[in-house]
């Protein structure tokens, strides 16, 4: 009950259930393989990202608040990458394989990495825009509760009210959206989706009025000013969320408004697609390495070794 705010859809379908022979209607087939190439980009680029972002670390052997923040996010990648081979091995088959309690904690997994990744992104832009500088424990002190309430807590919660019905299809995996209809639930999904909009609003339009100050400060070379620089760099991490993050969660107001009836197999499925999106996260320590390297942004330590 309590998990369906991460929404992931519930299909109670003793006749109309999608085949597990393997056969799918074209329709749902295309929707199956959007969703196999999301979640193979995500899979083999989150692989090489934290490969690189490692060997970055390794080198330069820094402990700045950054540098600790993306370590955490490098972890919370990979314990999702681990996942990503049975979600795959299911929307190829078509048929889950693995028991249901691993169907209910991947689920629940992926929403784990989503919101967590989301606070980690909007710690490292703040840190950045007001020029943070906490001690070392501190910093480690509020991961460390990051981590106690999304694994200790949370997560063993929502797991307790996962898929408790006993006319689920054990067959079907990804398929928990009936509680979403409560109110209670429904507000819950509201509120997320308000705090989520509201923050990267925010955040965006400070990060961009600094950056034209900047720009219009240090013009024309403001390139060569490590300031400019430094700020262009977290707003990277601002698009990471418009475009992995925002996407989901303004269709689920629609998902949410128009809840599938029982034969309607495309909604819930294009619900995760958009969900499978957010997984395109996991491409950021590649995708920052990429823009590290680049004439453009040659210092990359100007991230994980000050935090200034």
């Amino acid at each position: 009950m309590l998990l369906s705010l991460y929404g992931e859809t519930e299909h109670n379908v003793p006749c109309n259930d999608l085949p597990s022979n393997g056969t799918l209607p074209q329709n749902l087939e295309r929707l199956h393989l959007i969703l196999i190439t999301l979640y193979s980009i995500s899979l083999a680029g989150g692989i090489a990202g934290v490969i690189v972002m490692a060997r970055q670390l390794f080198q330069r052997n820094v402990q700045s608040m950054t540098t600790i923040i993306i370590i955490n996010l490098m972890v919370v990648h990979s314990i999702l990458l681990l996942s990503l081979p049975f979600r795959l091995t299911y929307y190829i088959s078509s048929e889950w394989k693995f028991g249901w309690f691993t169907c209910k904690m991947f689920s629940a997994m992926i929403y784990a990495h989503m919101y967590i990744t989301f606070i980690f992104y909007v710690a490292i832009i703040i840190i950045r825009l007001l020029r943070l500088e906490f001690q070392r424990w501190y910093t480690k002190t509020w991961i460390t509760a990051v981590w106690f309430v999304g694994t200790l807590v949370i997560f063993p919660i929502f797991l307790s009210y996962y898929g408790t019905s006993k006319n689920y299809n054990h067959s079907k995996c990804f398929q928990f959206h009936r509680d979403i209809q409560e109110q209670g639930i429904m507000i819950a999904n509201y509120c997320m989706i308000g705090i989520i909009v509201a923050t990267v609003s925010a955040l965006s339009i400070i990060q961009l009025v600094i950056i034209f100050h900047l720009a219009m400060k240090y013009w024309p070379d403001m390139n060569s000013h490590v300031e400019f620089r430094a700020q262009i760099k977290s707003f990277f991490f601002i698009l990471v969320i418009l475009v992995c993050f925002i996407p989901h969660h303004v269709f689920r107001i629609y998902y949410i408004q128009n809840f599938p009836p029982e034969d309607d197999h495309n909604l819930f499925l294009y619900n995760e697609i958009f969900l499978a999106i957010t997984a395109l996260c996991c491409l950021d320590m590649l995708l920052y390495w990429l823009c590290s390297n680049t004439k453009f942004h040659q210092e990359f330590s100007l991230l994980i070794s000050s935090d200034c």
